[in-house]
């Protein structure tokens, strides 16, 4: 089922109230596993002109669905791809996370957080979401992200299945994949 516009609001709140602020520098901002846009159609609704908002979106159902629904955007750039073969030069202010981590092992979780982290800017946030019947922490990199750059959390009851809405708060990259890396084994 695709989110519920509760956890849409919810889940890019920080990111529109980045975006509604007066005199700010451009922001960036990459969202993984956009399904049908739900979250997507918030963050385009307040670009300003120098704003980017990049979609990586691998299933190719979804993928047209966001085609079609987002044909010309000026900030939006829409990939079909897999996230871990996702390059850019880009560096992002926020990442959104819609990926299914419950059904995805262990070794993958962390490359796919490496990669998260790794294309965050300084004072990032990275936001994400789990349901709440598959709240436990199947990779322990994961646990430790969460563990070590917790900002906020959020229970969307209103959303099928109901979500915890996890904010990270992204200080210095670089050092924190150095430290993870060794605290998670």
């Amino acid at each position: 089922m695709p989110s519920s516009r509760y956890l849409a609001r919810d889940a890019v709140r920080l990111v529109v109230e980045e975006l509604t602020k007066n005199d700010r520098e451009p922001v960036s901002i990459l969202e993984l596993g956009a399904g049908t846009g739900t979250f997507t159609e918030r963050i385009l609704s307040n670009l300003k002109k120098n704003d980017r908002l990049d979609v990586v979106e691998l299933n190719a159902y979804f993928y047209k669905i966001l085609m079609r629904r987002f044909p010309t955007h000026n900030a939006l750039r829409l990939h079909h791809q897999d996230f871990l073969k996702f390059e850019t030069e880009r560096r992002y202010d926020f990442v959104i996370s819609s990926l299914p981590y419950e059904g995805i092992p262990s070794r993958i979780t962390r490359l796919l957080w490496e990669h998260k982290l790794s294309l965050c800017k300084p004072d990032s946030h990275i936001i994400y979401y789990k349901y709440v019947n598959f709240n436990r922490f199947r990779s322990r990199f994961e646990k430790q992200v969460v563990r070590n750059y917790f900002k906020d959390d959020k229970i969307i009851l209103l959303n099928m299945p109901p979500a915890r809405l996890i904010t990270l708060k992204i200080d210095d990259p670089e050092i924190q994949k150095m430290y993870l890396r060794e605290k998670a084994g």
